[in-house]
């Protein structure tokens, strides 16, 4: 049997970490999109919805959509946790998968999801 590693039952795609205790675990790949950070275009942004657990308000983690360029902005103080690790990060639970499984899928999960329709990505792109 492989491991299932999951958010409240959501399977974990990637997990970054910070020096202060701050975690976002990616579940699923929304979209990329050009995003504009600190005066600077990150082309091909990839956006990802997951769970993010501040530090400074572990209380208030939230499920929602966060831009991997301004997790990267935060330069080396950000890590991308090594797979075999998960299971000792916070709020993680480890399940037990059927052998045909990924170590990271769950019947519906792991696949892509179209952006809002009030997406930037989509207003930069003509509306699609």
């Amino acid at each position: 049997m492989k491991r299932i590693v999951t958010i409240k039952g959501q399977p974990v795609i990637d997990i970054y970490e910070s020096f202060d205790g701050s975690y976002w675990f990616a579940m699923e790949k929304a979209w990329k999109q050009n995003s504009l950070i600190g005066r600077k275009v990150h082309k091909n942004d990839q956006i990802f919805f997951g769970y993010v657990r501040l530090s400074s308000c572990p209380d208030c983690a939230e499920f929602g959509y966060f831009s991997e360029a301004e997790v990267k902005r935060l330069g080396p103080r950000v890590w991308k946790v090594d797979k075999r690790n998960w299971s000792v990060c916070p709020c993680v639970e480890v399940e037990q998968g059927s052998e045909g499984r990924n170590s990271t899928e769950v019947d519906g999960w792991g696949t892509s999801v179209p952006p809002p329709a009030s997406s930037p990505a989509l207003q930069e792109e003509g509306g699609r």
